[in-house]
This record gives C-alpha cells, sequence and structure tokens, in this order.
C-alpha cells in the first residue's frame, strides 16, 4: 500500500476456536483487513469472536453459507480442523477466493498436490500459517545463511533438538488419535523441518528414525538421523515427555555456526558466541496475506512448502515401523 491508500481485504474466518484467537488478534490489529462474516458449527463460537473483535460481521454456523456470501469476500481464513481443510480451500478456490490456512494444509499429499494445482488454474494465493518464517529471529536466520552466507562457509550439518511438555496434556484429545496426528514429532516436526527449509533451501533425502510411544496412543520420543540435498548430515530429537521447552536449531558451517535457540539467534565463531540484534523485522501470516493480496507481493509459504514437511511425516513413521533406511 502506498500512503493514504485505503484499500481493505473483505475476509471471511473460517473456524472460530482457539487458533482462530490468534489470527483474529492479528486481523483486528490491521487496519487493511475488514473481516465480514466469522462461521464455526458452534455458533457461541463464532459468536464470542465477532463480539469480541468484529461486531462488523455476520455469524454463521453453516460454512455453505459463508462461502455463498463469497461476492462479497476477497479471501478467507481457515483455522478448521485439519480434516476439514482440504474441502474448504477448494470450496474457497472455486469461489475465486484468497486463502490463508491454518497447518497442515490437508491429511493426504494427493490433496496438497491438487490445492497447489488449483490455485496455480484459478489464479488465486494460497498461503500456509508457518508464523515461524515470518518470525524476527527465524527470518534473520534466514538472511544470514543467504545474503551473509560467506561468514558461515559451506553448511555441512544441522540438528535440531526440541522438547515440550506435550505428552501430559494430550489424554483423550484429538492429539493422542494415531488416524488424525503423527505424534509430538508431527506436531513439534512440522514447525523444525519447515524452518530446515526456510533457511537452508536444502530437503531430506533420506532418513532413518526410532520412536517410541511411552504408554500413548502416538509416537512421543522420536530420534532422527538423515541427509539432506548437497550430503549436509542431520540429526534431530523430539522429545514430547519433558518438562520444559527448548528449541534449538544449529546450523553447523565450514567458517562458523549459526545457533537459534528458543528464538534468540546466535552466531558461533572460535569458541565465541554472539547474540545476533540486528533482526529482520517482525511480521505474521496474515499480515503478509493481504500484503500479497493488496501489492502482488511474494508469499513466503505457498502451499508447495507442504509437500517436503508431508514426505519427511511419512518417511519418518515408515522409518520407525521398519528400523530401515527410507529415502524422500
Amino acid at each position: 500500500m502506498t500512503a493514504g491508500d485505503t484499500r481493505r481485504v473483505r475476509i471471511g474466518l473460517i473456524g472460530c476456536g482457539s487458533v482462530a484467537r490468534r489470527h483474529a488478534n492479528w486481523l483486528a490489529a490491521d487496519p487493511r483487513a475488514d473481516v465480514r462474516v466469522c462461521c464455526d458449527p458452534s455458533h457461541a463460537h463464532a459468536d464470542a469472536l465477532q463480539r469480541e473483535f468484529f461486531p462488523q460481521a455476520i455469524v454463521e454456523d453453516e460454512e455453505r453459507n459463508a462461502f455463498d456470501l463469497h461476492a462479497e469476500l476477497d479471501a478467507v481464513v481457515i483455522c478448521s480442523p485439519t480434516l476439514r481443510h482440504h474441502h474448504q480451500v477448494c470450496q474457497a478456490l472455486d469461489h475465486g477466493l484468497h486463502v490463508l490456512c491454518e497447518k497442515p494444509l490437508a491429511m493426504e499429499r494427493e490433496e496438497v498436490v491438487e490445492i497447489c494445482d488449483r490455485a496455480k488454474h484459478v489464479g488465486k494465493i494460497v498461503s500456509i500459517a508457518h508464523q515461524r518464517r515470518y518470525k524476527s529471529p527465524y527470518a534473520t536466520a534466514r538472511r544470514e545463511l543467504t545474503q551473509n552466507a560467506d561468514r558461515y562457509g559451506p553448511v555441512y550439518h544441522v540438528a535440531l533438538t526440541v522438547c515440550e511438555r506435550w505428552q501430559q496434556t494430550i489424554r483423550g484429545t484429538w492429539r493422542d488419535d494415531p488416524t488424525v496426528g503423527a505424534g509430538y514429532f508431527g506436531d513439534a516436526g512440522i514447525h523444525q523441518i519447515d524452518v530446515l527449509h526456510f533457511l537452508t533451501d536444502r530437503r531430506v533425502e533420506r532418513l532413518i528414525a526410532q520412536s517410541e510411544r511411552r504408554g500413548s496412543q502416538v509416537e512421543i520420543a522420536t530420534r532422527v538421523i538423515g541427509e539432506l540435498s548437497g550430503g549436509v548430515g542431520l540429526s534431530a530429537t523430539f522429545v514430547g515427555h519433558a518438562h520444559h521447552y527448548r528449541e534449538d536449531i544449529h546450523v553447523y558451517g565450514r567458517d562458523a555456526d549459526l545457533l537459534l535457540r528458543n528464538e534468540e539467534l546466535f552466531r558461533c565463531q572460535d569458541n565465541e558466541v554472539e547474540r545476533i540484534t540486528d533482526l529482520v523485522p517482525e511480521s505474521n501470516p496474515d499480515a503478509a496475506f493481504i500484503d500479497a493480496i493488496l501489492n502482488d507481493s511474494p508469499t513466503i509459504t505457498p502451499p508447495e512448502i507442504a509437500l517436503p514437511i508431508y514426505d519427511w511425516t511419512a518417511a519418518v513413521l515408515k522409518s520407525a515401523a521398519s528400523g530401515q533406511w527410507v529415502a524422500l
């Protein structure tokens, strides 16, 4: 937008649960967003979100009714359960709407491919709400490994470690259902593997994994060794029954290392650890989505990024079951 530009994007919010509340905060703070409808099978959820954030919006219980308002909308933000994503994204595209969808984009690889193809065919934006790509530490880390790559030299290994008090919170929820989720490595790994691709532009080519359920119905502790494109090594550990949260992403280069630790960024060289403070400005998926619509700016979270995440998840499950290396 230019100075004095008053263009607004008319948005339908599909799904009004806890995840939608994060988007509602971002949208309500953006003067370019005009939320016209809040839709959720639970009228109470939709009504509560509308009353708190978007008094100008109407409330709908049926998604069909929300999509029937497409002539009054430019876009939708989809925050419904994953099982509904593919159908709702396709509905939106068929109605000529741009789409921002929560992750994961779909349950099956074929569904992701269909969404990618359909978006290209109708010429509409589909963006996935992988919020880490928009956060300052991760965007700055990508800058370091691209614009400032000479400081680090060729990358030869990436190590990911994430732990959380996760198992203790999932009993009786969909996260403990193996037909819906892929356990803690799926829940956390969807972020880690996306950040890996975002930072290094490298994909996992093969891996071997071990996993334990520790009394749950889904994977709780998972260890992965793999190889990225270009012969770069990978080691990843996901501990879902810890008693604290921690995330380490360590990129080892020939001349220096880059460390992301709980969203703080460090450059490591000659046994010295220097905190990086000149961070890229913060953004969020909703602001970037509106930018893409109004200014024709590219999205950094297009639907295609869901494919390597899906392949990673399937390969880890296959290897953990077989004990064998799996090529992606």
